[in-house]
């Protein structure tokens, strides 16, 4: 196999795998949001700034997968 394919070939296996770890994550903070918006609490006792941020990091990595996913997609349109 030629240098370029199996460095494209690293190249997308590396884009998976952080695809994959930021997918666990993303759903890690999903369950942590749902938790601490608990509608049994009292809306007093809620931990605004642990949703605000768990929220700012969800919302990262959300962008963060986007630009993966059309990464991958164009990185196995060129074993075609």
């Amino acid at each position: 196999m030629n240098p370029e394919k199996l460095q494209l070939k690293g190249m997308l296996a590396e884009s998976k795998k952080r695809f994959r770890t930021l997918d666990t994550e993303a759903s890690g903070l999903v369950i942590l949001i749902r938790s601490l918006l608990n509608p049994y609490e009292d809306i007093k006792n809620l931990d605004m700034e642990k949703v605000t941020v768990s929220v700012k990091r969800l919302t990262e990595i959300t962008e963060e997968l986007k630009t993966l996913s059309e990464k991958i997609k164009n990185l196995e349109a060129e074993f075609v």
